[in-house]
């Protein structure tokens, strides 16, 4: 391998790898109140996922492929009971993030290529844990 193709390697390979980040819009079932959803995607199946709801309740939390019906990072299941909204949902990426105010929001996205994460576009659904329902788009 050339000097050249090795520089042009190691380019791509970090053109690959870095996180992006980005915003996507949702909605609130209940109201219809535009809710943005920012996430930095390492593009290796896992991205951070930060929301402010209108009533000023901020969650955190990572997404993780799969939807095992585990919390990403401690294996313990969370109840499904709360989350029916987001159970019935047919997606390949999972996120629970937690309230700033007690609250835990529960979601499950559609990306459109995995590999590539959230900067490829989807869709989803979150659910918190006082019912409120919100429809993701990106």
């Amino acid at each position: 391998m050339t000097r050249k193709h090795l520089y042009t390697y190691i380019a791509l390979l970090l053109v690959v790898l870095t996180a992006c980040s980005g915003t996507m819009q949702g909605v609130v079932r209940k109201d219809a109140r535009r809710v943005p959803f920012h996430f930095s995607d390492s593009r290796i199946g896992t991205a951070d996922v930060q929301v402010t709801m209108p009533e000023g309740e901020r969650f955190e939390g990572r997404t993780k492929r799969g939807t095992d019906g585990t919390t990403p990072g401690s294996g313990t299941s969370i109840s499904s009971d709360r989350f029916e909204a987001v159970e019935g949902f047919d997606g390949n990426a999972d996120a629970v993030l937690a309230g700033n105010r007690g609250n835990i929001m529960k979601c499950r996205f559609h990306l459109t290529d995995v590999i590539i994460g959230f900067s490829s576009g989807g869709f989803g659904i979150c659910q918190v844990s006082d019912g409120r329902v919100i429809d993701i788009f990106f």
